[in-house]
């Protein structure tokens, strides 16, 4: 019970700080490490936040298709699929961190940026539109996101 009570702690510190990618990549780049240590604590620690950024990462992905959705509606997509990609937790995981790596800014400015932020940017870049507006509506997605 003990062991429970300081993982749910541990959890809940995790998700109240994984609202900036820089703490979302901090969380994420200490589970590998935290899986190697012996203690049952790390172990812990590991598997529940391995699961509350699974959750994050999907729900993620899931409120982005529904905003896809809804532009596509309005003949403004934000991201296009290919046929056979489907955008799960998983593939969004991958799309944050390939995108943070890939953002040029300096680091403070882009440990500043949300999570959903960087996954908008991600998905926009990774499966863009083709169109004849397109990449000027991803310059100006990326211009307002890096000013706030």
């Amino acid at each position: 019970m003990r062991y429970f009570l300081i993982t749910l702690g541990l959890i809940a510190a995790a998700v109240s700080q994984a609202d900036t990618i820089d703490h979302f990549m901090n969380i994420s780049n200490n589970i590998p490490k935290m899986q190697m240590k012996a203690d049952p604590q790390s172990q812990a620690w590991a598997r529940s936040a391995r699961d509350v950024l699974a959750i994050t990462t999907e729900t993620v992905a899931e409120t982005l298709l529904q905003a896809n959705e809804l532009a596509t509606g309005q003949g403004r997509p934000l991201f296009c699929l290919p046929p056979g990609v489907t955008l799960n937790g998983l593939t969004m995981n991958s799309v944050i961190v390939n995108t943070y790596n890939q953002i040029s800014s300096q680091k403070s400015d882009k440990d500043k940026m949300t999570v959903s932020q960087v996954a908008w940017l991600g998905v926009s870049k990774t499966y863009p539109c083709k169109g004849k507006n397109q990449h000027a509506n991803q310059m100006r997605h990326v211009a307002a996101l890096l000013q706030k």
